[in-house]
């Protein structure tokens, strides 16, 4: 049988999902104070400042204008999220190359947090989908995913907004489905299920 994708909301990317905006908020208030206290320098560079100054503009506009489209457009929320890692990294080459090493090094701290969140999005976009399988279920996690073997299930209850497997260690996993499911899909699904439960 071929394998069915099942799009579920899962609970631990929906918190990633959540935190995206106020980060977003975070990383343009913490580009501003950068330009600030970067054009005080006698050295510093008017085009250079300006610059900073319209990507920390561009996300607040994101985020008071775009609330809808970052939801609705996880690769629109990454490509500002990719854009806030390379102005940190940039920050930290530049104050590294002026002799500031703690201010570099704080400034790489922050690029590289934007960059683990920025691979969790990234994840949380496109892996909130339960694979049923020949070989048993994967789940999707953040670190790893789970499988649960045909061996390790006893029972996969569904509807059309939940899905709910038990194992054999009395553990359950419950995910809301991300799409109401209509009565023959879900029977195509528990006819899969139940074949190999029965196995």
């Amino acid at each position: 049988m071929s394998p069915i994708a099942v799009s579920i909301i899962h609970p631990d990317f929906q918190q990633v999902k959540k935190a995206g905006r106020p980060l977003h908020l975070l990383a343009s208030l913490i580009i501003i104070v950068n330009a600030l206290m970067y054009i005080q320098h006698p050295e510093a560079n008017r085009f250079y400042f300006w610059s900073q100054l319209i990507v920390a503009a561009d996300i607040l506009v994101l985020i008071v204008a775009g609330k809808d489209l970052l939801n609705d457009s996880p690769k629109f929320d990454l490509f500002f999220r990719l854009a806030e890692v390379i102005v940190f990294s940039t920050f930290s080459l530049l104050l590294i190359w002026k002799g500031d090493w703690m201010g570099g090094v704080i400034q790489a701290l922050v690029a590289g947090a934007f960059c683990y969140l920025f691979y969790y999005e990234k994840k949380s976009a496109y892996a909130e989908q339960i694979a049923i399988q020949h070989l048993g279920i994967n789940i999707p996690g953040f670190l790893n995913d789970r499988f649960l073997s045909w061996i390790d299930i006893t029972d996969v209850q569904m509807n059309n907004y939940q899905i709910e497997i038990t194992t054999r260690l009395q553990k359950k996993y419950s995910f809301e489905l991300s799409r109401h499911l209509n009565l023959e899909e879900i029977t195509v699904i528990q006819n899969y299920c139940g074949y190999y439960l029965k196995s």
